[in-house]
């Protein structure tokens, strides 16, 4: 028996040492750090006042093009915007040529539930300056501790706004989130969520009328805005006179679950024309749903570049964990992401022609949504669905920010406002696309040419390679089960 229990003890250390040197090789296990935690460091102090000359401006406060402009930032606000031939540059301002180029308020990704600090790097490397993130303490995450340490400079990242953690009914969407059952203790945890700091409070999907009504209460009482989903025992009748503030994922009247519509189709138009009185922000996400593609087409979604910048374990989790989990729902059957397609578009079209103020959001990350990039993505999909260019920059800029609360502090190019913005080569009001033909990055008055950020993103995929630690100590463990089994056949042969 004891020979039994030692060769099977042995065998577990060599199949251990052999799976961690497969995971450590691969770079789905790693004792790294995120890189993205170095570099406050490595940034440094910046000049603090800086220069925009000879730059055309879109300042997304109307529509319109202001020519051959200077914009001075200091301390991270605007400072003054006026014509070049008029505004003197400080002496010691660091000075960015704008010739030929246009500048933009930075992008606001309204629905994200971010986990990675290495996600805040690729956020703001492609533009997006400040993110609302829709699940506060994810997996653990400490969303108010990383709202801080970015406000101090300590930690790098888009400005972060954040829900609590979702307030939810029975059945549990998600094995891990709490449910409410009973309208004081959803009450108190909305009080709590309120102390704690979070800037606004999530409802889902099975919360129960009497337990929604005293989620909107208690936060209206608090002056806290309560975003999310529509209860489907609540409806949209009742959010609509809620106060609520945001509609995400077109709920209430898309049931993307079941892959249909939660009202008669025929009465959207009616539905469209409350909801625009109710002034409710409308973020249809419609990038997720092109993402819920059959396993033979994965594929297609790996080989993207972009997909370069994900850790391989996250691709690992999302490949063979995030969403096989969900094998047995309609998103994943047959054409779901075609049917979606249309719906989203066909409902987001509809909603546009009355009037619906819409927010730009993607929800990353969720498997295959790379941050920064994805909502590059949702601007393409606003423009098919009949936006204008502008209209479609509106809503990841000023409408963002006027949904947030937040209109008096960034969302345009005007004086007083946070130096968010982004240097683009070509007209984005001509063609969307010009978003993604970036010169650089401006973030709370730093400037991060695209240089420096290409220099960043590239040691960001070099930080996914295992180092030599991590290469070689499974080793060890298998050296180990080998130094086992020679003592044992050695002594043995001793002792004979």
């Amino acid at each position: 028996m004891k020979h039994t229990l030692f060769y099977l003890f042995v065998g577990i250390l060599v199949l251990a040492g052999a799976g961690l040197t497969i995971l450590y090789n691969l770079g789905i296990l790693s004792l790294n750090p995120p890189y993205a935690r170095s570099l406050p460091e490595r940034l440094g102090q910046h000049n603090p006042v800086a220069a925009f000359q000879h730059v055309n401006l879109i300042p997304l406060e109307g529509e319109r093009i202001l020519e051959n402009q200077t914009l001075i930032v200091r301390d991270g606000i605007i400072a003054q915007i006026g014509p070049s031939a008029e505004v003197q540059i400080p002496a010691d301002a660091l000075i960015v040529d704008g010739s030929g180029k246009y500048l933009i308020p930075g992008l606001v990704d309204m629905h994200v539930h971010v986990v990675d600090e290495n996600e805040l790097l690729l956020f703001a490397a492609h533009g997006v300056t400040s993110i609302r993130n829709l699940w506060g303490g994810l997996n653990g995450t400490d969303h108010l501790g990383w709202r801080a340490a970015i406000e101090a400079g300590t930690m790098f990242g888009p400005t972060l706004y954040t829900s609590g953690p979702i307030m939810e009914g029975p059945p549990k969407t998600v094995p891990w989130m709490k449910v409410y059952e009973d309208p004081e203790s959803a009450a108190a945890a909305v009080n709590q969520q309120i102390d704690m700091g979070y800037d606004f409070i999530k409802v889902y999907d099975y919360l129960s009328p009497p337990v929604y009504d005293a989620v909107v209460e208690a936060a209206q009482a608090r002056g806290v805005t309560v975003v999310g989903h529509t209860p489907k025992q609540v409806g949209i009748d009742r959010v609509l006179e809620s106060g609520q503030v945001t509609l995400e994922h077109i709920s209430g009247l898309i049931d993307a679950d079941a892959g249909e519509y939660s009202v008669p189709e025929s009465e959207l138009p009616q539905y469209a024309q409350r909801i625009a009185e109710a002034g409710v922000y409308v973020c249809p996400t419609i990038a997720v749903y092109q993402l819920y593609v059959p396993q033979d087409e994965l594929p297609r979604l790996e080989t993207r570049p972009e997909m370069d910048y994900i850790s391989p374990g996250t691709k690992f989790m999302w490949k063979y964990f995030q969403r096989p989990g969900s094998l047995g729902n309609v998103t994943y059957q047959g054409d779901y992401p075609a049917r979606m397609n249309e719906m989203f578009l066909s409902t987001t079209r509809l909603l546009h022609e009355h009037g619906i103020r819409f927010i730009l959001g993607t929800d990353a990350d969720n498997p295959y949504l790379v941050p920064g990039v994805s909502l590059f993505d949702e601007l393409d999909y606003l423009i098919e669905a009949g936006f204008s260019p502008y209209e479609a920059l509106e809503t990841g800029t000023r409408n963002a920010a006027e949904a947030m609360g937040k209109l008096d502090e960034f969302g345009t190019l005007e004086v007083g406002k946070r130096a968010d913005l982004i240097l683009l080569d070509g007209n984005p009001l001509e063609q969307i696309s010009a978003v993604r033909e970036q010169r650089g990055v401006m973030l709370r008055g730093r400037w991060l040419p695209e240089s420096e950020i290409q220099t960043y993103l590239a040691e960001l995929v070099a930080s996914y390679k295992p180092n030599l630690i991590e290469r070689l100590w499974p080793l060890g463990i298998i050296g180990l089960a080998i130094a086992m089994l020679w003592r044992r056949t050695a002594g043995g042969k001793s002792h004979a």
